[in-house]
């Protein structure tokens, strides 16, 4: 707690500050006493948030919802003036450290503690999705530790802010280590966006730190979107149910009531009796019982000296109400009305302070000034610029009754879409083109797309479980596919609707099969290395590289031998005391030789997606400073050369012989083994942002106007340009024997195929299903066949 200042309110409808109790990115959250001595948390918006009209609506429809929320371990708001000058919102005070304080305090709590904190956090969320809500800003500050269990807050509000969208500003609010794939890639979040949170949530409990890390934030978020949680010190069961939330796909996340039931299986109740904290947890509790028991001695003994008499008091914040006042209780008692106002009030809720208040040093509920609501080494620099994003509309998520069985499934409307290299590109600082980014608007004149013509039939559907966002790999007359929760599936080409084998017991690392040693390969758990018969299906062999590493995705293979691995290397102090550090790195692992090696790549490139091309003797990459890089595979990853681009280079790179080729506002080719500028061509508007290469052509995809272009390979010049429908150009263009096919940009539209000789639209294929971030993987063999997935099906379809 802190003083109250001559510039605080002293009166706030019915309540009385008391004290401050913290600041976040919405307001100031004050102690409060009701004319009847209870204590409440009083938050109160900022003024440049309470002028923005569309935000005063959100904001009194989000209170509404939120005081309707039940549930024994959640806070819904209790009283509130939505439409007072400055609006605000309380919730009754119940005494006791945020997780993140009592972690801080007193490090990691035991199994059993945790075990019943996820219980009484998943009951929680059951409550607030039964209303139709989402919280989206789960994280240890906040939730609150009570001395019958822990009590989640803020989650009435949350949909009523502008949450993680980039405000117009540029700020980006909410603690990055807690959020979820869907929030870092700008993709619409879900109930299950919760569960990821609450994993997190429950790790950083466990251990004392959060699960995903990074130097900066763009390296943070790349981690949560593509990297495996650090649950090195969080012991069984805690890290298979850690684990459970933090499934990519949303999908595959546990559900709330399953996750309190392998918490607490005879009940949350049960568990979260008095004694469920540690003493020195049920210390902090009982101090802030204390501190609370007698406020107006607490007022005089935090609070300085007021304005002089003289001086102009604060008029009460008020609405419109009965018997002359102005204010609009917003929902019903949780134990019984204060007998005198007619204010709802319990025993139960909690403050809504929404600081982040980090382990390592937040400010506590005791004193000490207020952390802000972003750290400065999460905030994009001043100097940069941003791009203004159009926030989607916050709408409350559907009743129960009317969601489909993946609620998250839902795209973005097309003008706030986020593809997941701008979002990491913004959180970095980095400028974007025409203030936004990739996310550009198509022509708005001329002559509209060719329209396709019927779609061929697929040969055949596979139906099974989740399959994993990667493409299939063809061996011969066989596909290989890679699904939930950790198989390789191999499917024949002339009939795939049933496996010709399945091997069970792969990591769900996103990155295809690969075919090297005369076995598919894939990734095990820690740092192993799984080969398959290709023919059976049986093992062949599994090589582990010790405890010392991680290997999280396969990034291509050479020489038929030797895979490249992304991961980290681990450096531990001692046995007993865990992993230390931990440095990412690319490795060259022979698989004859059983060895790993470590290409150098250097820290800068982590935390952007690499997305190398790789061949016998060159490592092809986009780096993080914007250059185009090619190191050697072999003698220790030595670097050949490096070439300039610019902040709009893209990821993703293509090799066709000799050349390689980049995207951005410009497509360049480069010498692959002198890196000297062979040719480029400029977007007339707009820029190229995904590629494709066969043959002797070379093709990109265009965003003003959407379409695709061919061009020479050799010399550049361009051949022809499909314009099409908005597409997803956050995959590469498959190119076939004679077409080239490209993703829509939204699922529910399917993909397009082009031919590739005249640049003619074809066909559009779909199956009408819209699953999210559950993309299309295309991929074709080259001799006549094309494997479409999407979500838990595969089409076989046939090429002419």
């Amino acid at each position: 707690m802190q003083p109250l200042h001559p510039e605080d309110p002293e009166q706030l409808g019915p309540y009385r500050p008391v004290a401050r109790l913290g600041a976040g990115g919405m307001g100031r959250v004050y102690l409060a006493a009701s004319p009847a001595g209870r204590t409440v948390a009083v938050k109160v918006i900022r003024p440049e948030m309470a002028e923005d009209k569309n935000f005063r609506i959100r904001f009194r429809r989000e209170v509404a919802a939120a005081a309707a929320v039940g549930g024994v371990y959640t806070a819904s708001v209790v009283d509130a003036a939505p439409d007072d000058k400055t609006p605000w919102f309380a919730t009754a005070y119940v005494p006791g450290p945020t997780l993140a304080e009592a972690v801080a305090a007193h490090g990691p709590l035991p199994v059993e503690t945790v075990l019943a904190l996820g219980a009484g956090i998943a009951e929680a969320l059951i409550a607030v999705h039964a209303e139709g809500l989402v919280h989206r800003d789960l994280k240890p500050s906040n939730v609150l530790l009570a001395v019958d269990g822990p009590r989640v807050i803020d989650f009435g509000i949350v949909r009523a802010r502008d949450g993680y969208q980039l405000t117009g500003s540029g700020g980006l609010f909410g603690s990055l280590d807690y959020v979820c794939p869907e929030q870092a890639t700008g993709a619409p979040v879900g109930p299950e966006g919760d569960v990821f949170c609450l994993g997190s949530v429950l790790a950083f409990a466990a251990s004392g730190h959060a699960p995903f890390t990074g130097s900066a934030a763009a390296a943070l978020l790349y981690q949560v979107v593509h990297g495996s949680a650090d649950l090195t010190l969080v012991p069984e069961p805690l890290h298979k149910i850690i684990s459970l939330c933090h499934a990519k796909d949303p999908a595959l996340r546990i559900s709330p009531d399953r996750l309190s039931a392998a918490c607490a299986p005879g009940g949350a109740e049960q568990v979260l009796t008095e004694g469920w904290l540690p003493a020195r947890v049920a210390a902090m509790v009982d101090d802030r019982r204390a501190a609370a028991t007698d406020l107006d001695r607490l007022a005089r003994t935090l609070t300085p000296a007021r304005p002089t008499a003289g001086a102009a008091a604060a008029e009460p914040l008020t609405v419109p109400g009965r018997n002359g006042s102005r204010r609009t209780p917003v929902g019903p008692p949780s134990h019984g009305a204060d007998g005198g106002d007619g204010a709802a009030e319990t025993d139960r809720v909690l403050p809504a302070g929404d600081a982040d208040r980090r382990a390592a040093g937040g400010a506590g509920a005791t004193g000490g000034a207020p952390p802000t609501a972003e750290p400065p080494e999460r905030r994009p620099p001043a100097t940069v610029a941003q791009p203004a994003v159009p926030v989607e509309p916050l709408e409350p998520a559907a009743p129960a009754a009317e969601r489909s069985a993946a609620p998250a499934h839902r795209r973005a409307p097309e003008t706030s879409r986020l593809g997941r290299r701008t979002l990491l590109a913004v959180t970095a600082g980095a400028a974007v083109v025409g203030g936004t980014a990739l996310v550009v608007r198509g022509r708005t004149g001329g002559q509209r797309a060719h329209r396709p013509g019927p779609a061929p039939e697929p040969t055949w559907v596979y139906r099974g479980g989740p399959l994993l966002q990667t493409p299939a790999v063809f061996n011969g007359g066989t596909a290989l596919l890679k699904s939930r929760p950790g198989n390789m599936i191999c499917l024949d080409l002339r009939n795939g609707s049933q496996p010709e084998w399945v091997y069970q017991g792969i990591s769900l690392s996103p990155s295809p099969v690969l075919l090297a040693n005369d076995a598919a390969v894939a990734l095990g758990t820690g740092a192993t290395l799984i080969g398959v018969d290709l023919a059976s299906g049986a093992e062949k062999f599994t090589l582990g590289f010790g405890r010392d590493f991680q290997f999280d995705q396969l990034l291509g293979g050479y020489d038929g031998y030797v895979v490249s691995v992304l991961g980290a290397r681990l450096e531990r102090q001692s046995d007993e005391q865990g992993v230390a550090t931990s440095t990412s790195a690319v490795f060259g692992v022979d698989l004859r030789a059983r060895q790993a090696v470590v290409i150098p790549i250097d820290p800068e490139d982590v935390g952007v997606p690499l997305k190398p091309v790789i061949t016998s003797g060159y490592f092809v990459y986009a780096d993080g400073l914007r250059n185009v890089t090619v190191r050697s595979t072999r003698g220790g990853g030595g670097l050949r050369w490096r070439h300039p681009v610019g902040y709009d280079l893209r990821p993703g790179l293509a090799v066709l012989g000799k050349t390689v080729f980049a995207i951005g506002s410009e497509f360049i080719a480069l010498d692959l083994a002198t890196g000297k500028l062979r040719w480029k061509a400029k977007a007339e508007r707009g820029m190229f942002a995904s590629l494709g290469a066969g043959g002797n052509t070379v093709y990109a995809t265009g965003t003003d106007p959407y379409g695709v272009y061919a061009f020479n390979a050799a010399t550049g010049a361009r051949r022809w340009f499909c314009e099409t429908p908005r597409l997803n150009i956050d995959h590469p263009i498959v190119v076939g024997a004679h077409a080239v096919h490209v993703p829509a940009f939204e699922n529910k539209n399917g993909f397009y195929a082009i031919d590739a000789a005249s640049g003619r639209l074809l066909w559009n294929f779909t199956d009408g299903r819209e699953t999210g971030v559950n993309d299309w993987q295309l991929s074709c063999d080259g001799a006549g066949h094309l494997v479409a997935q999407h979500f838990d099906r595969a089409y076989g379809l046939p090429v002419i």
